[in-house]
């Protein structure tokens, strides 16, 4: 079960789909001089809908966690992958 949103700052790129589509869950954010999202803190969504708007982050930055704050979404791999595709 999803307890929590958390934002990776670094694969985040600012484009706002997060904080425009669902502004009670995400907000912008001003990190080292760039625009990025934060998670409010609140989840009032089911797990599928949340799913679908992490999925929905052209970077994968919106991270998902269990109850025992390990990630859910996206995966290690998913995450592995965005990163050796940005280290270019």
């Amino acid at each position: 079960m999803i307890k929590k949103i958390d934002i990776d700052q670094i694969a985040c790129i600012g484009c706002g789909t997060c904080w425009v589509g669902q502004p009670h869950m995400f907000c912008e954010a001003h990190v080292d001089g760039e625009l990025r999202a934060a998670a409010t803190g609140a989840i009032n969504l089911d797990e599928a809908r949340l799913r679908i708007i992490a999925e929905s982050c052209p970077t994968l930055a919106i991270l998902l966690l269990d109850e025992q704050g390990q990630i859910v979404f996206p995966s290690a791999e998913q995450r592995a992958a965005r990163d050796h595709a940005a280290d270019w």
